[in-house]
This record gives structure tokens, sequence and C-alpha cells, in this order.
């Protein structure tokens, strides 16, 4: 009977290829571990606990300050999404925000009278991380006009001053082929609605009752 020695030259040689792709794949596999974590890291799913967090944190408040909070998980245009609701000294903030990266989707602030410092204070975030979903018409509208110049075109369209109106509904909405601000206050009797377009500041819809 032949015997064959394993610590020949040939099988060496082949042991020590085999060795180097082992490693090499363990290597491969660790580095392609490492860059799904890293990746994963920039926009990881969220629970309803890291969703209020998440909302808290742009609305510039505290667990603690909140009133009346509500958090539940829907469906909104096939994505999962929670919707996170509170009120804070009388304002109540609302958004949506989606379960995959949480992505604020949507913000809603309605009062009586939301001052200027509050607004831009709560919602300055949201307004610069915004992106609009439908591609080619963000290729051509990159930049946000942001809530005051929205304000500023929603007050130069109906001739008013702002020390004479109050603010009392500011929104900013994510649709599938828009993104608008939502502006609405009071002057005396007179409420006026407008829609902007975020990126233009186009105005898309006027009313005044």
């Amino acid at each position: 009977m032949r015997k064959t020695n394993l610590f020949n030259g040939k099988n060496v040689l082949a042991a020590g290829i085999l060795g180097v792709m082992i490693v090499f794949g363990a290597n491969t596999a660790l580095a392609a571990e490492e860059k799904a974590v890293v990746q994963n890291a920039g926009g990881a799913a969220v629970d309803a606990e890291g969703a209020e967090e998440i909302a808290f944190a742009d609305a510039g408040v505290t667990a603690d300050k909140a009133e009346r909070l509500r958090t539940k998980a829907e469906r909104e245009n096939g994505e999962s999404v929670y919707e996170v609701s509170f009120t804070v000294d009388g304002i109540e903030y609302e958004y949506m925000i989606r379960e995959d990266d949480g992505t604020i989707l949507e913000w809603e602030m309605d009062g009586r009278d939301i001052g200027d410092a509050v607004a831009e204070e709560s919602l300055k975030d949201s307004l610069k991380e915004a992106a609009d979903s439908n591609k080619e018409s963000a290729a051509s509208k990159d930049t946000l006009i942001g809530l005051e110049k929205a304000k500023e075109i929603a007050l130069s369209d109906a001739g008013l001053d702002a020390a004479k109106v109050s603010f009392s509904k500011i929104k900013f909405e994510k649709g599938n082929h828009e993104v608008v601000y939502e502006v609405e206050f009071y002057q005396d009797r007179d409420e006026f609605e407008y829609t902007i377009d975020a990126y233009s500041g186009e105005v898309l819809k006027m009313e005044r009752d």
C-alpha cells in the first residue's frame, strides 16, 4: 500500500491556499457585517417608543412636558408608520414617522396662537431634513424655502402685517408628488388658509373665510 505524505510540496501549497481562502472569506464576511451595521445605523427601524423620542426631540420638548400622549401604528401609502400626538403648553403636536428608518414624513402644530419663536425652534430640524419623494421633481428643486419664507409669502399674498395676525396652524407634508407647507392664520374675524410649495414658494391654494 502506498502511503501519501500529507505534507509534501503540492499538498502544503494547496493547504496554504485553502487557509488563505478561509481567512480571506472570514474577513470578507466580517467586513460585510460591519458595513451592514454602519449602514443600518444611519436609519434604523424604530418602535413606538423610538418614534416618540424622535417626535419629542424634533419638537424641542421633553417627555415629562408632554400631555395627552397618543401613539399608534398605521399604514400610510403602503408604508408602516407611527402617528404620535401630544400637547405642550396648549399647542398640539402631531407627527407621522416612518417605522423603517425613523424619517419624519409629516408634522403639524395646532393652537390658538403659535408664536414665531416656538414654531421655528420646534420645527427647524425637520424642515432641513425633509426630502421630496418625487425624484424627478427633487432634481430641480432640492432646497426647502423654510417656514419663515412660507409665512412671508402667505402674508404678502394676503397683504397683511405679521404683527396683526395670529397663526393657528402650521403643517409640513411630504406627499407622493409634492411637498408643501400649510399655513393658517387669523386677522380679526377673517381666517386665511394657504398651501405653499415647499421648494418653489408657489401659492398652490388659498382660502379666506
